[in-house]
């Protein structure tokens, strides 16, 4: 914990969104706004003048956009971001690739200007979540970067065709941009995605991961066959469930107050796939995947929990670990192939 306040650059081309959230933070112990822009060169050029600890970006700006604001903060000062995206396509789109870029998480902007209030607690409570863990994930360099290694993962030759579920939740795209893309070509798995996001959001979640890496990437449609070597990731507002090679949608209650829920696609995916499944929980708050973890386990399937030196929130991984059902701790950068080794492991001795 730091013992001194965060210091907060809000970037908004709105006057009206900088008052807003310059009004909602100020008035949060322990962080402190100590600058506006109005667009991204502005951003880029406070950045490096005030050394903020967080920096809040909007995403459609004049002069220079959101995302090569990221770009370039990442490049000549690195900095905690949080994007500021409206809920529109290409508003959707340019978060996610500004979270490929090196953003840290996002928050949905509301369209009706009267609902900017909002957002406020969700802001607050981000930015002291990054202002904490954000500098040691940025510190950690090489678990976001390519390594030489990552991109020489082999296919492996399968037997019984494995089923693979990724969940995560706060910081996860960032942190789904570093496993996704490099599973390999050829990889006869059928891979299920689960990350907590507002509607609007997963189906440009899926378009991105599928041009970053050899694997077809869509939104899971309900009813549809999951095949071998694609991967298809739930859709916002709906739980996700397996059954048997088949995806289907359930509109019931949120749990651990998201939907969808790790957990519901786990427990389904335990007492309906006839074949070895491989869990991988990565960053995020709270506990769901814990005991959907635990309950594939128990069916003989293998569990992987992101480190807490990598992950950005170290809550469900950590619950998963507490739990006792990860079978492996793996640093981000490692997480693809330990995907990859245990799905050979389990297919071919299935």
């Amino acid at each position: 914990m730091l013992d001194r306040s965060l210091r907060v650059l809000i970037c908004d081309d709105s006057a009206l969104v900088r008052q807003f959230l310059a009004h909602a933070l100020e008035g949060v112990p322990g962080i402190e706004v100590c600058g506006r822009a109005t667009d991204g060169e502005e951003a880029v050029r406070l950045t490096r003048l005030l050394r903020p600890d967080v920096v809040t970006m909007d995403v459609e700006m004049p002069r220079l956009d959101g995302i090569s604001a990221v770009r370039r903060i990442m490049t000549e000062s690195p900095t905690p971001i949080l994007m500021v995206s409206s809920l529109t396509t290409e508003g959707s789109r340019t978060t996610m690739a500004a979270l490929e870029a090196g953003a840290l998480d996002f928050i949905a902007k509301p369209q009706g200007r009267g609902d900017l209030h909002q957002i406020g607690p969700l802001v607050a409570e981000k930015i002291l979540q990054l202002g904490e863990r954000g500098g040691l994930v940025l510190a950690a360099g090489p678990a976001f970067a390519a390594s030489p290694a990552r991109g020489r993962i082999a296919p492996p030759a399968l037997g019984t065709p494995p089923l693979v579920v990724i969940g995560s939740s706060t910081g996860g795209p960032r942190a789904l941009f570093s496993v996704v893309p490099y599973l390999p070509a050829g990889f006869l798995a059928r891979v299920i995605i689960v990350q907590h996001m507002p509607p609007g959001f997963t189906r440009s979640l899926a378009e991105r991961l599928h041009e970053a890496g050899p694997l077809p990437v869509k939104e899971a449609e309900d009813g549809e066959p999951l095949h071998p070597g694609t991967v298809r990731v739930a859709a916002a507002g709906h739980h996700l469930q397996v059954d048997g090679h088949v995806l289907r949608y359930a509109d019931t209650a949120p749990e651990h107050g998201v939907r969808p829920a790790l957990d519901v696609t786990l427990r389904s995916a335990a007492q309906s796939y006839r074949g070895p499944i491989v869990v991988a929980v990565l960053t995020g708050m709270g506990r769901d995947g814990a005991l959907g973890a635990q309950e594939v386990r128990e069916h003989g399937g293998k569990v992987i929990a992101e480190s807490e030196r990598t992950a950005l929130i170290y809550g469900m991984p950590k619950a998963v670990v507490d739990l006792g059902a990860a079978d492996s701790v793996q640093d981000l950068p490692d997480v693809a192939g330990e995907i990859v080794r245990l799905c050979a492991e389990l297919s071919n001795a299935h």
